[in-house]
C-alpha cells in the first residue's frame, strides 16, 4: 500500500462546538475492520475506500497462477518455482489485489521453472487449455515480450526446440507457438495468431488465448472481444484432424522480457475458459469500520456527519455510526449501529465519548463499478467540564489524612476523583497496595485515606467529573476539568487516629 499523507484540520467554534475533518488514513480514520475493501487513489488522487477488486481463485484445473501481490513472487499452485526475479511490485497501479508486477527493460524479467517437467502434463497433452493475463504497457514497442515458454519435445525421431511466445509487433499482440503442435510426419510446425486492433498504452487490457482440443479451435480475445480465430487441424478448419500437442521435457516460463509496464493476474488453466464478462470486483459489497474517534468526554453529542464520496449510477453507500463510552466496537451486524444520511443537521439521541463510523459499499449489478469514500467530517458538541472544588482542606492523622472539599453546584456532575502522590503535581501511584490514585468517591465531598506512611508528605488535588471514566490498565482517563488547588499533609503518630 502506498504511504498515506495525512492532514487533520480542527476548527474550534464557540460553546464547545467542534468540527473535525479526517482524510482517509489520518487521525482515527484508520481502519479497524476492512471486509472486501481496498484503499487506493480515486480519480481526484485522494486515498479512498473501494470494494476490493477480484482476483482469480485456485481450482483443480489451474496449472499456474501469479497474483503479483508481494515479493517474493509465488505460483499459487506450487507447480512452478521462482528461479529469478528482477521485477518489482506496484502497489498503487494494479488491476486486482494488492499489487502488480512492474517491469522495466533494464530490470528484465521473471523466470519460473517446473523442475524438468513439461509445460503441459504428460508427453502428449490432449485436452483444452487457456492462458490469460492483464497488461498495462507503457508504449508497446516492437519486440516487447509479455511472456514466453520454451523447452524441447520428443517427437519420436529426436528432440526439437519449442517456443510459446506472446510479444508486440506494430503495437499489436502476436502469439507464436512453435513445435508444440506437430502434424503427423512433420519435423517442425508453427502456429501464429495476432490481434486486429492496436494496443493502447497506459490502459489495462485483458488478454485470453484459449484452445479447444476437440475441434482444434484456438481463439484470441482482448477484453472479452474476439480478435482472431484459427484451427490447428489438417484442414485449418473445424472438420480437419486435430494436431497432437507435445508437452515437452522442460517447463520454463519467462515473463516480462524486454517489456516496460505492468502485468497482473497471470493464469494458465487446463480448460477452456468461457467468460463472456469480466467482473472487476470480487464482491458486491465491502464493509469499513473506523477506529474509535475520541470526542473528549462522555456527554459529547453529535450534531452532524458529512462525507466526501463518489457514487456512480447503480452503486450505493450506506453509513452508520456508534457513539458510546467503550472503545470496544459493536459486532458488524449489531443493532447498536445507527443509520445516518451524511449532512449536518441530525443529532444523536444520547452522548458518548467514542465515535465509530461504518460504511457499507455496494457495487453495481455486474460487479464492475465501485463507489468510493475519501473523507469524513464530524461536528459535535462537548459539554463544558464541571469546575473543580474551590476549597480543599487536608487534616493529617496517624497514618491517615482526612480530605474535605466544597461541593460543586453543577447539574451534570457525577462525582469526584481524589488524586494524591508523594511529589507535588505527581498524583499517580499507590500506597501499600491499598490506595491507588485517583480514588473515585462518587458525590461525597469527604474522604479519609488510610495506611499512609507517617512522617512522609503527601500532596492532594480533587477533580470533578461528568461521568465515571473507564479505566484502561493502570491509566485513568480523566473526563473532568482542571485540578483543584493542591494541598498537602504529613501524617504523624502524635495526631492520633482519624474517625
Amino acid at each position: 500500500m502506498k504511504k498515506i499523507i495525512v492532514f487533520l484540520f480542527i476548527i474550534i467554534v464557540p460553546l464547545y462546538s467542534v468540527e473535525r475533518e479526517y482524510i482517509l488514513g489520518g487521525d482515527n480514520w484508520q481502519p479497524f475492520l476492512l471486509k472486501n475493501i481496498d484503499i487506493y487513489q480515486n480519480e481526484a488522487g485522494e486515498n479512498s475506500l473501494f470494494i476490493q477488486s477480484g482476483e482469480y481463485s485456485l481450482d483443480n484445473s489451474t496449472e499456474l497462477l501469479l497474483h503479483f501481490n508481494s515479493l517474493p513472487i509465488v505460483d499459487a499452485t506450487g507447480n512452478f518455482k521462482l528461479i529469478e526475479n528482477k521485477a518489482s511490485i506496484s502497489e498503487g497501479r494494479k488491476k486486482f489485489g494488492a499489487g502488480a508486477a512492474l517491469f522495466n527493460k533494464e530490470t528484465n524479467s521473471i523466470i519460473l521453472d517446473r523442475s524438468g517437467k513439461g509445460i503441459f502434463p504428460g508427453r502428449i497433452y490432449s485436452d483444452d487449455f487457456s492462458i490469460e493475463f492483464w497488461v498495462y504497457g507503457q508504449s508497446y514497442t516492437d519486440g516487447e515480450t509479455i511472456f514466453f515458454m520454451d523447452g524441447y519435445a520428443d517427437i519420436g525421431n529426436g528432440f526439437i526446440p519449442q517456443l510459446f511466445r506472446c510479444h508486440t509487433e506494430n503495437r499489436r499482440m502476436v502469439w507464436t507457438i512453435k513445435n508444440f503442435f506437430i502434424p503427423p510426419g512433420a519435423k517442425e510446425f508453427e502456429v501464429k495468431i495476432s490481434s486486429e486492433r492496436q494496443l493502447i498504452p497506459g490502459v489495462w487490457s485483458h488478454h485470453l488465448l484459449r484452445y479447444d482440443a476437440t475441434t482444434g479451435l484456438m481463439e484470441y480475445l482482448i477484453d472479452t472481444k474476439p480478435e482472431a480465430v484459427i484451427h490447428v487441424t489438417t484442414s485449418a478448419r473445424e472438420a480437419g484432424q486435430v494436431y497432437p500437442l507435445y508437452s515437452g521435457t522442460r517447463g520454463r516460463i519467462v515473463i516480462g522480457n524486454n517489456f516496460t509496464g505492468l502485468i497482473d493476474e497471470f493464469r494458465f488453466k487446463l480448460e477452456w475458459i468461457d467468460n463472456n464478462m469480466l467482473p472487476q470486483l470480487g464482491n458486491h459489497t465491502g464493509v469499513y469500520i473506523s477506529e474509535p474517534i475520541d470526542m473528549g468526554n462522555s456527554k459529547s453529542t453529535l450534531s452532524g456527519i458529512e462525507t466526501r464520496n463518489i457514487i456512480p449510477a447503480g452503486t450505493e453507500i450506506l453509513y452508520y455510526y456508534h457513539l458510546g463510552d467503550s472503545k470496544i466496537a459493536p459486532a458488524e451486524s449489531s443493532p447498536e449501529w445507527k443509520k445516518f444520511t451524511p449532512g449536518f443537521g441530525f443529532f444523536s439521541e444520547k452522548g458518548g465519548r467514542f465515535l465509530r463510523i461504518k460504511a457499507v459499499l455496494y457495487s453495481d449489478g455486474e460487479k464492475s463499478i465501485s463507489p468510493s469514500v475519501s473523507r469524513i467530517n464530524i461536528k459535535f458538541d462537548q459539554k463544558t467540564p464541571p469546575p473543580a472544588p474551590r476549597i480543599v482542606k487536608a487534616e493529617p492523622g496517624n497514618s491517615s489524612v482526612r480530605l474535605k472539599w466544597s461541593e460543586v453546584i453543577d447539574p451534570d456532575i457525577d462525582g469526584y476523583y481524589v488524586y494524591f502522590g508523594e511529589r507535588s503535581g505527581k498524583y499517580f501511584g499507590s500506597e501499600k497496595n491499598n490506595n491507588t490514585s485517583p480514588i473515585d468517591v462518587g458525590k461525597n465531598n469527604e474522604l479519609i485515606i488510610r495506611n499512609l506512611e507517617n512522617g512522609k508528605v503527601y500532596y492532594f488535588a480533587v477533580v470533578s467529573y461528568s461521568k465515571s471514566a473507564p479505566r484502561y490498565g493502570s491509566i485513568v482517563v480523566n473526563e473532568g476539568g482542571d485540578y483543584s488547588v493542591e494541598v498537602s499533609a504529613r501524617p504523624l503518630e502524635l495526631y492520633g487516629d482519624i474517625k
